[in-house]
């Protein structure tokens, strides 16, 4: 199944400034700063777009339109960003990735929230760091019809599924280690790193089977095991099965229920609405989206400017002018991201 995140708006062009200066509503909040950042669902709506455009359903002018980028570019962006990347020689992507995960190895077992600070610290723009995803980069190279004179061949593919092993290994110990020297929740960190780290390199399947080894760890809190159904969602979503995704957030649902903060009660809301626009349930979407726009902060699904995007567009469907106008339109949160999303509320307030 292709990976896709089939949310895609007019206005994505005029999305880039956000980066710059996010409005408050749409800041990560404590739990949104903790989670993982693959999957990437820009990444995923990329990978959309360029298999509508392969499949004739969307124009190369509109995709263009769309992403202010060539179709032909846009492609050699994204198999670069799910290969090895561009900035340097493959073999030497390898050795420091090894190393990266080496040192995470030899912090497992200390002090967690040492780690955590640490790891904060030394944090960099996840937006340009290789996947290193052998699986989805012959998925895509097959289905996009992809042969430039750049990509990678079938022999660096097996080194990087060997490689992967290789460090999932490494995290492996890193578990053993927690397991013997620390606590719960450094066992936690370390069992979490190798679902992350699946959730980056390998298949859905293989991501999803490690969130489930996640939750299995005892004494879970209802918090991390929001967390770990959260991430689980975006894994399914980013490949495009949307039902599992739906089925993922119907048991985050049910743990919610005995308890959890009120940031993961709204971070829950934000992607169930997204997930009830990809089933093609509009109505429920747009009653979520509307009352999430002042507590929104889940950055890892979409920018702000999108999601008031899809707010104004579902509930177009449902609510009346006046409505939509004293609700959405009018808002101080809506207003501070009309530049934006020009198109959307010029639709809108036609």
């Amino acid at each position: 199944m292709a990976p896709s995140m089939d949310i895609d708006g007019a206005d994505k062009q005029e999305e880039k400034p956000v980066k710059k200066a996010k409005v408050a509503a749409a800041q990560a909040s404590a739990s949104a700063e903790s989670a993982a950042p693959y999957p990437d669902m820009a990444l995923a709506q990329d990978i959309h777009r360029l298999t509508m455009i392969h499949a004739g359903k969307l124009s190369v002018d509109d995709a263009t339109s769309i992403t202010g980028t060539k179709p032909e570019d846009l492609l050699e962006r994204v198999m670069l960003r799910v290969g090895a990347g561009s900035s340097k020689p493959f073999d030497d992507v390898i050795k420091e990735n090894e190393e990266k995960y080496k040192a995470i190895e030899k912090e497992e077992g200390k002090d967690v929230s040492k780690v955590e600070a640490k790891e904060k610290e030394e944090q960099v723009d996840d937006s340009e760091e290789p996947l290193l995803n052998p699986e989805l980069y012959r998925h895509l190279q097959s289905t996009l019809a992809y042969n430039s004179s750049s990509a990678l061949s079938e022999d660096q593919l097996k080194t990087l599924a060997a490689h992967n092993e290789s460090i999932l290994a490494i995290l492996a110990e890193g578990v053993t280690k927690a397991k013997e020297e620390a606590g719960d929740m450094e066992v936690l960190h370390a069992t979490m790193e190798i679902a992350r780290y699946q959730a980056k390199t390998g298949t859905k399947e293989s991501a999803l089977a490690a969130y489930e080894n996640v939750l299995a760890l005892p004494k879970l809190s209802v918090g991390k095991k929001l967390d770990g159904h959260l991430e689980m969602a975006r894994v399914c979503s980013f490949w495009g099965d949307w039902r599992q995704m739906k089925d993922v957030l119907e048991k985050a649902q049910k743990i919610i229920a005995s308890g959890g903060d009120w940031d993961r009660r709204n971070r829950l809301k934000a992607y169930q609405s997204l997930s009830n626009i990809l089933v093609r349930e509009f109505e429920p979407a747009s009653k979520l989206l509307l009352g999430g726009i002042a507590t929104f902060s889940c950055t890892e699904l979409c920018e702000y400017p999108e999601y008031i995007m899809y707010a104004i567009i579902t509930n177009l469907l449902f609510l009346k002018r006046t409505e939509l106008k004293k609700n959405i339109i009018d808002g101080s949160e809506v207003l501070q991201v009309a530049k934006e999303i020009p198109v959307v509320l010029k639709l809108a307030n036609t």
